[in-house]
């Protein structure tokens, strides 16, 4: 049964999904007051819920605060049932520490793009899938050996333990005092009479008060189709804010710096069908030898056909790349781009956007072969800078779009590097002129940067000009300034010494 009840004023209310409720209305799911949910990520090794980015980005999208789970399977290692347990810690190379490791790693494979690009809830391990070993102190031993090494695989990578999802019964039999006491609990415990009889600290006296109850496993909200689990976050909206973590990036939406691995771009060069030219030989991986920012690029190798190659690199994570329901939702604003290094010439490039039910591309720009790092991007508002691709629009309409790949052509042979593709909903990608410090505006943190750069007896007069014009500028509608004759950077250094101051198989650019 349903209950109706809404939830106390000290909560704040949330739902829980997966592939189960199908499609999900997120801004009807928001409309009727939910504000945050958790939505399956992946389950034990090798799988990922076929509704995973689309509630990510659905939820994202419509203002619901969300967070990623995996529902452990802790009773078995590649298909085989644990049977018997000494009692022991894991040891390293064993089957049970192999198989913990091996499923926070998918986990974490699937969602650290979203950390690294936004904020988020922190993540969930749903521990259900459990040993029998027909003695409860054994399977509570090994039960919180596994999750502890879940959760120190999770903490190493993303600096954040998961939060524990489990039934009351499981909270008080399934975990050692420092498993519990280590990690925020979320109890799924469906009383039947709606939040007015909330559980209390004595009912799971190991952990520290609950953090979510699941209160029923048969709500309604509009939205979602047929029953939902309801949640209820034990405090104010603001206070569930302070729990999201990951990377703020301002206006700057990160999507693959090649830093850890290769995000949405880690398809090789084989894999799409729209390819031609591109040699057995070819390749696109993760380097640490060449970085834009940062310490990772991503170098891409083609053993092309002296007559011409078209490489369509593909974006997307999940089992289906380049589809709109495996890359980032990107508001249709501001710039979309990514920097590029060779010494190869005759490479040219473009982005294709899916947009959503046509697919356009940017006019496309020839690749500098100087083997310096340069920005190439395009203005989705600017419809002189793209192209019709399928279904014949050529121009930008959105309101929200994603990747579709980024595309090469040459001849011969040919390597470049690809790092920081980005988008930028406010502005251009570069950096701007006297930004010093790098953090999208012009204030008094660039001139005291400049100071410390500058400030030693040789100042340059045609930095401080450039930041005396630009201050108060930002990102969104500042542009580089222009240099000065000579005698005017005389003056400006007096001045300063004294101031003190998916679809698979899309056709290649046309020729190709």
């Amino acid at each position: 049964m349903a209950f109706a009840t809404a939830p106390a004023a000290a909560y704040v209310d949330g739902i829980d999904v997966s592939r189960w409720q199908s499609s999900v209305d997120w801004n009807s799911v928001k409309s009727d007051g939910i504000d945050f949910a958790f939505v399956k990520a992946t389950e034990g090794v090798n799988f990922v819920d076929s509704r995973f980015h689309e509630n990510m980005q659905g939820a994202t999208a419509a203002g619901v605060h969300i967070g990623p789970y995996h529902f452990a399977r802790i009773d078995s290692f590649n298909g085989v049932p644990f049977t018997d347990y000494d009692g022991s810690a894991f040891a390293p190379g064993s089957n049970p520490y192999l198989d913990a490791v091996s499923e926070a790693n998918d986990f974490l494979d699937e969602i650290m793009p979203y950390y690294e690009t936004g904020l988020y809830l922190p993540p969930v391990a749903d521990v259900e899938g459990l040993p029998d070993f027909g003695n409860s102190n054994l399977e509570r031993e090994f039960i919180s050996n596994w999750v502890q090494i879940f959760s120190d695989t999770v903490d190493e990578t993303l600096g954040r333990r998961p939060i524990i999802y489990t039934s009351k019964s499981g909270a008080n039999t399934h975990y050692t005092s420092p498993v519990a006491s280590t990690h925020d609990l979320w109890i799924a415990w469906w009383r039947g009479t709606g939040t007015t009889n909330p559980p209390v600290q004595s009912d799971t006296a190991l952990w520290e008060p609950w953090q979510f109850w699941q209160w029923t496993a048969t709500g309604s909200v509009n939205g979602v189709s047929g029953n939902v689990d309801r949640n209820v976050y034990q405090g104010s909206l603001v206070e569930l804010e302070q729990l999201l973590i990951g990377e703020d990036p301002g206006s700057l939406i990160m999507l693959a710096d090649f830093e850890t691995d290769e995000g949405y771009f880690n398809r090789p060069t084989n894999y799409s069908g729209s390819n031609q030219g591109i040699g057995a030989s070819s390749s696109a991986i993760r380097v640490t030898t060449e970085a834009h920012e940062g310490i990772g690029s991503q170098e891409i190798h083609i053993d092309g056909d002296p007559e011409g190659w078209f490489l369509r690199h593909v974006s997307g994570i999940g089992s289906t790349s380049a589809n709109p329901e495996t890359n980032l939702a990107l508001d249709a604003t501001g710039y979309i781009g990514f920097w590029l290094k060779t010494d190869d010439a005759g490479i040219s490039v473009t982005i294709a956007i899916d947009d959503p039910l046509t697919a356009d591309r940017g006019v496309e720009q020839l690749v500098i072969a100087d083997g310096e790092w340069h920005l190439y991007e395009w203005n989705f508002e600017d419809s002189s800078q793209w192209e019709a691709w399928v279904n014949e629009e050529g121009i930008i309409t959105g309101p929200t779009v994603t990747i579709d790949s980024i595309q090469f052509s040459g001849s011969g042979q040919a390597t470049f590097y690809l790092d920081s593709v980005a988008h930028d909903p406010l502005g251009s990608l570069g950096p701007l002129a006297g930004d010093f410090d790098l953090d999208g505006d012009i204030d008094g943190d660039d001139l005291h940067e400049w100071q410390a750069a500058y400030g030693d007896g040789n100042g340059d007069g045609l930095d401080f000009l450039i930041w005396q014009q630009q201050a108060g500028s930002s990102s969104e509608n500042a542009s580089t300034a222009a240099i000065p004759e000579p005698a005017a950077l005389l003056l400006l250094g007096v001045f300063a010494v004294g101031a003190g101051l998916g679809r698979q198989n899309k056709l290649p650019l046309s020729g190709l």
